[in-house]
Order: C-alpha cells, then structure tokens, then sequence
C-alpha cells in the first residue's frame, strides 16, 4: 500500500521540477523581450534624434538662403555698396532689421547682435585678416536680422528661424579703406539660427558690372 504513496512523491517532485523549469524559461523569455524591447525603443529614440536633427539642419540651410537672397534685393537697390560699409552707426541697413540687439532663436538660445558680429569679424582677422590684406582688412558691419517670418511674403509657409546678414569690403580693392567700396564687389555672410539647436551660414561675393548689373561671384555652405 506504500507505492502508491512514494509513486506520487515522485509525481509531485516532477511535477514541481517541470514546473520550476517552465517557470525559469517564461522568465528567460520575458527578460529575452524585455531587452529587445529595450534595444528597439533606444534605436527609435536615437532615429528619431537624428532625423529631427537633420530636419532642423536642412531648415536652418534653407533659412540662411532666404536671408542670402532677401539681401541681394536691397543690395541691388543701393547706388554705392560704401554705404553698408561705413561705421555704424552711419551705415545703410536693410529694410529687414527688427531692431532687437538681444533676440530669441526659435528654441530658446537669446542671441546677441553686437557679440556675433564681433564673433564674425575675430573668425575674418583670423582667415583672411590684416596679414593678408593689410589695410583693406575687411570690416564686417550688420546689414540685416530679424525672424525669417519677417523678410517672407505675408501667408509663406516658413519654419521658424531668426537670421542675420553681414556685408564687408572684399579686401582685393587695394584703396587702404575698408569702408569704401573702390571695385563693385563686396562679401555677404548670412546665418540662421533654427529649432533644436540648429545653426547654418552661407558666404559669398557680390560684383556689380558696369552697367550695373549685380552678380552672385561664389558662394558656399559654411557650417
């Protein structure tokens, strides 16, 4: 009468034992899902990163080119480029200036007018400064900044960004005074400031012909 009870002892333990291991594997399988869970869900975070990151990238570029060519316009129409190159507070401006020494970009980040211009003028000492073209040095001066919305026709769809354009001398004229403009070519640097951190440039030359005519001599994508 006692195998029957050790026969169930034994069922019992194999039972438990059967059911340990079922429990282990459920276990080993949840913890399995749970990291490739944890993978998936970091990978999508960082795609989604880097996409909004290049989204905010292309935005800033497309910006940089609107304040670009929105600077050629009022260029085109000043008879003498020397009167964006004179010392402020004497020099020519643009039609799109707000005014705002301390403005906001789109995400945020307060920018200072007057220390990005200093920025500017230190990265042009640097490249293309008085050891280069000794007194014709250029100078560079504010000529344009304001929300991108502001420089747009009425009803353009526009991301948000602020912009801001400076002009300078080309330092090839060789008159020995940076403020005057003695061949019909000057250079423009253009930036945008977008969502996310987000910053782009664009620099080029301008020339105007005899006739009168305004040129775009290069450009190019800075940063």
């Amino acid at each position: 009468m006692r195998a029957p009870r050790v026969d169930s002892a034994r069922d019992a333990i194999g039972g438990r034992r059967e059911g340990g291991a079922a429990l282990l594997i459920a276990l080993l399988t949840v913890l399995v899902v749970s990291a490739i869970g944890a993978v998936l869900i970091s990978v999508a975070i960082v795609e989604t990163t880097i996409t909004g990151a290049h989204r905010y990238a292309a935005e800033a570029s497309y910006a940089a080119d609107a304040a670009f060519e929105r600077a050629l316009r009022d260029l085109d129409l000043l008879p003498d480029w020397s009167l964006a190159l004179l010392p402020p507070p004497a020099n020519v401006q643009s039609t799109f200036v707000d005014g705002q020494l301390y403005p906001f970009a789109p995400d945020g980040r307060q920018l200072d007018v007057m220390a990005l211009t200093a920025a500017r003028q230190a990265h042009s000492d640097a490249q293309s400064g008085p050891s280069v073209f000794g007194a014709d040095s250029p100078q560079w001066r504010i000529y344009a900044h304001s929300s991108l919305a502001a420089i747009l026709p009425p009803g353009t769809p526009v991301q948000p960004a602020y912009v801001l354009v400076w002009v300078s001398d080309d330092g090839e004229d060789g008159d020995g005074d940076p403020a005057i403009d003695s061949n019909s070519r000057i250079a423009v640097f253009a930036e945008a400031y977008g969502s996310g951190g987000a910053r782009r440039a664009i620099e080029g030359s301008l020339g105007r012909s005899a006739q009168g005519t305004l040129a775009v001599l290069n450009w190019r994508h800075v940063h």
